[in-house]
């Protein structure tokens, strides 16, 4: 089963309340998140990291602490330790988003502002551009086509080696979604995707390899912030 989980950025965001969360995360990765001009950035790549270790400690029972993330010759995070889980992560806005899986999985959520559709002609297909542009709702449309096709580059975990305008994603419903390989003309059948709805302010979708329309979650898990916190004897200002 792909599940995917959403938590909200704290209403209330500090130094000193940031400062008491990086104890929870690796030395390096302190260092990094340290080095984040704005705040609100380093809260989000922080939730990330407590989102993944709250829901490993849910399904495992293993804290976060112990597991050792390493990072492929594209850049692509993993559990070099528990090859059988696989996990990916995304932020926009006032959501972050982790999605897990037994197989390769990308997640991409868009806070879905104002944007320019001419520049999209620049990395979306012919079929793409034109599924948008036939939208009611062009600027929605585009960025359900955007966090679709984000999703199986980070699924995939190649990076833009693998170029966008490679693949076509295919809309036939929410429930329907097809991607067909420009070149070979063949539809890619070993992955699948799910869109979700969190409101009408942003898009979210999940891609994950070897799995059925079914094998997917019905809807997001929502988390809070003081839920991922519970487990570090802290209690956070919400």
């Amino acid at each position: 089963m792909v599940e995917v989980y959403i938590c909200n950025l704290p209403a209330k965001r500090d130094e000193g309340a940031l400062e008491e969360l990086l104890a929870h995360v690796s030395p390096d990765r302190r260092i990094r998140l340290k080095r984040y001009y704005k705040m609100d950035d380093a809260y989000r790549s922080l939730i990330g990291d407590l989102l993944l270790r709250f829901i490993l400690e849910k399904q495992f029972g293993t804290v976060m602490e112990t597991l050792e993330v390493e990072t492929t010759a594209y850049g692509k995070p993993f559990l070099s330790k528990h090859p059988s889980v696989h996990y990916n992560i995304s932020h926009s806005g006032d959501y972050v988003v982790c999605a897990i899986h037994d197989k390769e999985v990308g997640v991409d959520i868009e806070n879905t502002g104002p944007f320019d559709l001419e520049l999209a002609k620049g990395f979306l297909t012919e079929e793409e551009y034109g599924q948008v542009w036939e939208a009611e709702d062009r600027l929605s449309a585009f960025y359900d086509m955007w966090t679709l096709k984000e999703s199986y580059i980070k699924a995939v975990g190649k990076g833009l080696s693998i170029p966008l305008r490679d693949f076509t994603v295919i809309k036939n419903g929410t429930e329907d979604i097809e991607l067909i390989d420009v070149h070979s003309k063949e539809r890619i059948t070993d992955y699948a995707y799910k869109q979700y709805s969190v409101n009408s302010e942003y898009s979210l979708a999940v891609c994950a390899q070897q799995v059925s329309a079914a094998g997917f979650n019905d809807q997001p898990i929502f988390v809070t912030f003081e839920g991922i916190c519970e487990g570090l004897e802290i209690t956070p200002e919400i």
